[in-house]
């Protein structure tokens, strides 16, 4: 099968990361099979790419449909970001949940590439699922692809993405399958959820800047915690670099080499032209999570090609556009 041929399934379609992924995948010519049931992503964010020639959508929920697999080819592409996941306080008051339906997603997906060998499975994993204890500073606690076991994640998420990882090298060893994993960083961008208990650091925190009717602009914790921004559009460049790449690696960091405190990502939302904010708090009675962290990209960018391109207060200021446009 021909480059030209072979369809690329896309678990979590409907989301941040999945979305945008489709979109590249149809403007690079490729013929693309989204999935999702919708949990956190939106018909509205594929409603325009569902017009595509190129492009099916599938609606079903991983963890436990059969059939959205059913017409996959052994030359086909199978690219995994769908898992449940959200902003930290949402983590940590619902692991069993996040973790007990994480694996069950994984699981089943495995079973696919069980039973369908697709050429090439990509796997987004998460720097959540690395050692907490090394996860303590924001100016030291730098993370290689060699640091991941013995394994000790702060979260359930973390755990359950951990889990899934260990389970398709298994499913993929010894077979035609090639497997590559993608370790990401805090991942932000549009389109994104930033008005509910699932958003994440940065919509949150512009949402709340938004929303602010004093002035005040109120952080988790001290804000001193930080970690390493990576823009969805470094996201979709990796995984365009890894359905290509045939180097003898299979695990990748993908992130910046530097990490960002929470206050500082406010000061930045702060200084957007049409935010009017005047003062920043901190609530230390919430969580703050891992401390900081951020990534060693060496491999990545020797054996992948991959190098940062998004500038982050850039990348904030349009999410802040992008959110004020949509709640208008």
């Amino acid at each position: 099968m021909t480059d030209s041929d072979r369809r690329i399934y896309v678990t979590g379609a409907a989301g941040l990361i999945g979305s945008n992924v489709v979109q590249a995948l149809l403007t690079d010519g490729h013929a693309v099979i989204g999935i999702d049931n919708f949990w956190r992503g939106t018909q509205a964010n594929i409603r325009q790419l569902s017009a595509h020639s190129k492009f099916v959508f599938r609606h079903a929920d991983l963890a436990a449909d059969q059939r959205w697999f059913q017409d996959m080819r052994p030359g086909d592409v199978l690219v995994h970001i769908a898992d449940i996941v959200a902003g930290i306080g949402y983590v940590f008051s619902n692991e069993w949940e996040i973790f007990q339906k994480n694996v069950l997603i994984n699981t089943n997906v495995a079973r696919v590439v069980s039973q369908k060998s697709p050429a090439r499975l990509i796997y987004l994993g998460t720097a959540c699922s690395y050692p907490q204890g090394m996860q303590r500073s924001v100016t030291s606690s730098v993370l290689s692809e060699a640091d991941k076991f013995p394994a000790d994640p702060e979260s359930g998420y973390g755990w359950s993405k951990l889990i899934g990882e260990i389970e398709f090298r298994l499913v993929t060893k010894g077979s035609a399958t090639r497997f590559v994993v993608l370790d990401l960083h805090n991942v932000y961008g549009w389109p994104c959820a930033y008005n509910d208990g699932t958003a994440q650091v940065i919509p949150s925190l512009i949402n709340r800047a938004i929303s602010a009717t004093d002035g005040t602009l109120t952080v988790w914790g001290d804000g001193r915690q930080g970690r390493a921004f990576l823009h969805v559009s470094d996201v979709v460049a990796a995984i365009r670099l890894a359905l290509d790449y045939d180097g003898s690696l299979s695990t990748f960091m993908i992130g910046p080499s530097s990490c960002t405190t929470i206050a500082e990502v406010a000061r930045i939302i702060q200084a957007h032209p049409k935010i009017r904010i005047k003062d920043i708090v901190f609530d230390t009675s919430k969580p703050t999570g891992d401390i900081g962290r951020f990534a060693n990209p060496a491999i990545a960018n020797k054996e992948l090609g991959w190098t940062l391109k998004m500038d982050l207060v850039a990348g904030i200021h349009d999410l802040v556009d992008k959110i004020l446009d949509d709640r208008t």
